[in-house]
């Protein structure tokens, strides 16, 4: 296991270094420019990772994504340990790390600094730390939930629908003497008390994220909707293999005697997918749970010869099948232009910044000097707000502002700015501007024209100064 789980991480360390910074991954640094105890889409310790790290190696990938490399290969591990608690033999656990190694979400998010590659791992982590409880009742496993929770809820706020969920298991599957373990309360309390200080800037600043739940509902056609939930969610489990193990893995952990001592995870894990699909969540917001169905179904076959009709499955040469499918398709392989032709997100979001910024900066420079001087510049997007941000200053851009989401939270331009270049179709500009002068589009051939390839430009003289007008341009979806 720990070959594979050292196999994993090279191949995401080696990947990490190609093409470019993340569109995410440029707004978390410019999050940890502007350090706070909580942002208005997420709580702080990713942003303050990005400042760390790119601190320590500035514009250097590898390091930026190291967190990710390390809990790609640690969820592996995870992942075998969750077999072994259950009983899971060496093959049961080499199927389950193999599986979630090959998962096509973890296998296409490892290499990024991303919430969603750190979140589930640490569910996962907990997860363990629960059925491994469940065996042996120790509650120092209980406390030592208490800071697995911490950093979780540092990272992501989805985690209390996790616990939700387990304990909605817990009750209805038992040992609901759980509920009633000193260790487990003063491990919620800890973990609790952790969140003060974002809880603290989240009411100083409006509550801005509990407006993301419902602008994520409403974001369905970037990650599917509620009828594509389940299977967007299957298949971010695994190709084949991981479907399989998946799928004989929940159907074990509430019906098969064999694993009955963890039923309430499963429960759980049904209650918890549900809760997400009905809040509108997004599908791979439930991959913390993968490692713990695909150990517990790699469990359940151990004893019990699948079917001579599926049974071709979850043998090797399906697993390196699958691998080998998902690694074309998920990991940065091949060219970038020939991944952002075909519309690959992931990589265009990781191409073009540089260029926008050139573009944003020759517009700039064809302002007059005067001009210049009272002129900012105005971003479509926090992404785009990020990137010229970051490669803006070495092209010679004043300071950017963007509107949109904790964007708007890092500040607004001084009132000694009369003007601003618009950097793509800046909600409220028609409130916001007096004239509206279109300048040069940006167009990046090797970009994707719908993330950035294709960007509008154009100079806003204000109607009033921004300590009045900012209001027109903020906005969270």
């Amino acid at each position: 296991m720990l070959l594979l789980a050292g196999g994993v991480a090279l191949v995401h360390g080696i990947t990490s270094a190609w093409y470019g910074t993340f569109g995410d991954e440029l707004y978390f640094l410019a999050a940890g420019r502007h350090l706070a105890w909580g942002y208005a889409d997420q709580p702080p310790l990713v942003p303050w990772l990005a400042a760390a790290l790119d601190g320590l190696a500035p514009g250097n990938l590898v390091v930026l994504r190291l967190p990710a490399t390390i809990t790609s290969a640690a969820h592996v591990v995870v992942g075998a340990l969750l077999a072994a608690e259950m009983g899971g033999r060496r093959r049961a656990q080499l199927l389950a790390g193999a599986a979630v190694a090959i998962s096509p979400f973890l296998l296409a998010t490892g290499h990024l600094l991303a919430t969603s590659t750190l979140d589930p791992f640490l569910w996962a982590l907990l997860l363990w730390l629960l059925v491994r409880w469940l065996r042996t009742r120790q509650d120092a496993l209980l406390l030592a939930a208490a800071p697995v929770l911490a950093v979780a809820l540092a990272v992501k706020l989805l985690v209390p629908v996790l616990v939700a969920g387990l304990a909605v298991g817990v009750l209805v599957a038992g040992p609901r003497r759980l509920l009633a373990r000193p260790a487990l309360w003063v491990a919620l309390v800890l973990a609790a008390a952790s969140t003060v200080p974002t809880v603290l800037w989240q009411a100083a600043h409006g509550w801005p994220q509990l407006r993301m739940g419902e602008v994520v509902a409403g974001e369905g056609g970037l990650t599917g909707n509620r009828w594509s939930f389940l299977p967007f969610a299957a298949w971010d489990v695994g190709l084949v293999p991981g479907m399989v193990l998946a799928a004989a893995g929940l159907w074990a952990l509430l019906r098969a005697d064999a694993l009955r001592p963890w039923r309430a995870v499963g429960v759980g894990a049904v209650v918890t997918t549900v809760a997400m699909l009905a809040a509108g969540g997004r599908p791979y917001y439930v991959m913390g749970l993968a490692a713990l169905l695909v150990a517990a179904g790699a469990v359940a076959l151990q004893d019990r010869r699948p079917a001579r009709w599926w049974s071709w499955s979850v043998s090797v040469p399906a697993f390196v099948a699958s691998a080998l499918v998902v690694a074309v398709i998920a990991l940065p392989l091949g060219p970038v232009s020939w991944r952002v032709e075909r519309g690959d997100f992931l990589a265009s979001g990781q191409v073009g910044w540089t260029s926008l910024a050139a573009d944003t900066a020759a517009a700039y420079r064809s302002l007059p000097p005067e001009q210049q001087a009272h002129t900012t510049v105005l971003a479509f997007s926090y992404w785009y707000g990020a990137a010229l941000e970051e490669y803006g200053p070495a092209a010679g851009l004043p300071p950017v502002y963007s509107g949109h989401r904790g964007f708007a939270f890092f500040g607004r331009p001084p009132d000694t700015a009369t003007a601003a270049i618009l950097v793509g179709e800046v909600r409220g500009a028609e409130d916001l501007c007096r004239t509206i002068t279109p300048l040069p589009r940006h167009r990046d051939r090797a970009a994707n024209a719908v993330v950035n390839g294709d960007v509008p430009l154009a100079l806003c003289t204000l109607r009033a100064p921004w300590s009045v007008s900012w209001g027109t341009v903020v906005h969270m979806d």
